[in-house]
């Protein structure tokens, strides 16, 4: 078998594991949407969305953007068949990885001490206690995932997804059903206690498949060029992540004030924010199933065509990526336009969503497209490039959102006309330099 055979079966086989694996734990989490729904309500889903930005922002400075490098610099070593690179990389990434998580939690704690009145909603301060004990064990995971998807080993990634999923939502709706008694706040705790649950129960699973007697040992000194390597890789990675997390979390406060001003009560705009970013996004991205194991693989593939300069192999996964994603965009957008109400209503038990479903549907192409050029850029070594186009999307989105929602006229519709400007503008940007830099190789 020859190697471009050999890359072609690896990539195949990894993003088939990814891709069921993606379709389970979709397919649980579908559920569990659903069951949140008829449990909490729109208000309720629009508390776990102010809380879920705050989380993915912890879970990101806790990782400092090391599982993307990770995947870069082990997919390079072992391209050349250098094990104890591989293995120093992995070590050096988990000691970073767990003063980060320390750092974060301790300024976490420091910063509910302080007032925080600027906040929409002060339900939200109990659960956000919780998130510690979470992204202590997601940072961990996010390495030990990179280390073997970088050597084109899904199967970690993949069952550890699974694993995560089941214990979550097993876990956290049962403690959503005995707390909500005691109020929203208390049921928002027992989301995030699944959350912990779940964030152990991967790390535990892709432990297990790991070289356990070396985590933090093997590789021998780890010498300045490669920590250089590392931040160079992780830094754009990181700084693309926080802008990603920040935005969402930033969105998060800023969508229901500004609906206030619009002329709508706090629990109306915490509804509508619920409506939107609890119902409609969710299903919005409900097909990135297929996308995100397609991105994932392509990482490792496109470093070490690019890294060999096989430049016909190259240019074929660009082909096939971009496609498919496009492919895979346009059917969604058709779907979900045309079957927005009963799709909306089976899910959620009710149809308040459809209408944003619909405005939504049409961005799903350019949507979809941002994950696969973000990871063909990675693979390619030139994160920071997507970092750029990324950042100048969100800025734009950001201003229109602030302006337009505040308005009566707009209200919630400011917010989809702030996502279409950020989609279709990083996705075209992406593009552009693709072409140029595959050209180069």
């Amino acid at each position: 078998m020859t190697l471009t055979d050999k890359l072609k079966s690896s990539l195949f086989k990894g993003a088939m594991q990814l891709a069921l694996a993606g379709i389970v734990t979709r397919i649980i989490g579908l559920g569990n949407r659903m069951a949140l729904s008829r449990l909490i309500g729109a208000e309720g889903l629009g508390l776990f969305q102010m809380i879920l930005p705050v989380y993915a922002l912890l879970a990101v400075l806790s990782g400092l953007g090391l599982s993307g490098a990770v995947i870069k610099m082990v997919a390079d070593r072992h391209a050349r068949g250098d094990r104890r690179g591989c293995l120093q990389v992995r070590k050096l990434s988990l000691q970073l990885v767990v003063a980060a998580s320390l750092s974060c939690s301790v300024l976490l704690w420091l910063a509910l001490a302080l007032p925080l009145d600027f906040l929409p909603d002060q339900r939200i301060l109990p659960a956000v206690r919780l998130m510690p004990a979470a992204f202590f064990f997601a940072a961990l995971s996010s390495i030990l995932r990179g280390y073997t998807q970088g050597q084109n080993y899904m199967a970690p990634t993949a069952l550890s997804q699974v694993g995560e999923q089941v214990v979550r939502v097993s876990l956290g709706l049962a403690a959503v059903y005995y707390l909500l008694p005691l109020g929203l706040e208390y049921a928002l705790s027992g989301i995030v206690i699944g959350i912990i649950g779940g964030e152990i129960a991967c790390f535990s699973i892709t432990y297990l498949m790991q070289d356990r007697r070396s985590l933090f040992q093997g590789g021998g000194r780890v010498l300045t060029p490669v920590y250089r390597e590392m931040f160079g890789l992780a830094l754009p990675i990181l700084l693309i992540r926080l802008s990603t997390s920040i935005t969402q979390a930033v969105e998060s406060l800023l969508i229901p004030s500004r609906l206030q001003l619009a002329g709508f009560s706090a629990a109306e705009a915490t509804t509508l924010f619920g409506h939107l970013s609890g119902m409609a996004m969710p299903i919005i991205f409900l097909p990135t199933v297929l996308i995100i194991p397609l991105a994932t693989t392509l990482v490792p593939a496109i470093a070490a065509a690019a890294s060999l300069r096989l430049r016909l192999r190259l240019e074929r996964l660009l082909k096939l990526s971009l496609w498919s994603t496009t492919a895979i965009g346009a059917f969604a957008a058709l779907f979900l336009f045309y079957l927005a109400a009963p799709l909306t209503q089976f899910l959620y038990g009710s149809s308040a969503a459809a209408a944003l479903v619909k405005m939504l549907a049409p961005l799903t192409p350019f949507a979809y497209l941002q994950f696969t050029t973000a990871a063909i850029l990675h693979g390619l070594g030139r994160p920071g490039i997507a970092v750029s186009n990324d950042l100048a999307g969100t800025i734009i989105s950001l201003v229109i959102i602030y302006f337009l929602t505040a308005s009566p006229r707009w209200g919630i519709t400011g917010v989809i006309c702030g996502y279409t400007a950020a989609f279709t503008l990083i996705t075209l940007a992406d593009l552009i330099f693709i072409i140029y830099l595959a050209r180069r190789v």
